[in-house]
């Protein structure tokens, strides 16, 4: 027996007062344009995206190859019968769990320094706006 749940319509978000007092979406296209007009009078040295991409794709790629690696010794390994044979598929296999490792470090590396990057933007542009918002306040009292 299956019961259906009644579909209700979702009230629109323009019936909804917001809760904060957010600046509108159009007051934020000049202070966009100011913090990027500002970004470049510093003339900080920005990173290269493609080459951060690159290096991303590249560590999980030598991720993948280090896993597929080691599972192919560990397959390997089963059919042999000789002691020595089985301690030096081991040995390659060690070394492709290693290399697994080099290439999660190295992803890591470029994924959490995205991240961050966004992160740091992101606290950039809202306390520039709290700042904005603290002077408009201000500015109406006085």
């Amino acid at each position: 027996m299956e019961t259906t749940t009644p579909v209700t319509s979702a009230t629109p978000a323009t019936d909804v007062a917001p809760a904060t007092s957010a600046p509108l979406a159009t007051d934020a296209a000049p202070r966009v344009d100011q913090f990027k007009s500002e970004v470049a009078e510093m003339k900080l040295k920005t990173g290269n995206a493609t080459r951060e991409r690159v290096y991303g794709v590249l560590g999980l790629v030598v991720m993948l190859v280090g896993v597929g690696g080691a599972f192919f010794c560990y397959v390997s390994s089963r059919n042999l019968s000789d002691a020595r044979d089985i301690q030096s598929t081991l040995i390659l296999a060690v070394g492709f769990v290693a290399l697994t490792l080099l290439g999660l470090g190295i992803f890591l590396r470029f994924a959490i320094a995205n991240f961050l990057r966004m992160w740091l933007l992101r606290q950039l542009y809202e306390g520039q706006a709290n700042t904005e918002r603290m002077v408009q306040a201000l500015e109406q009292r006085s």
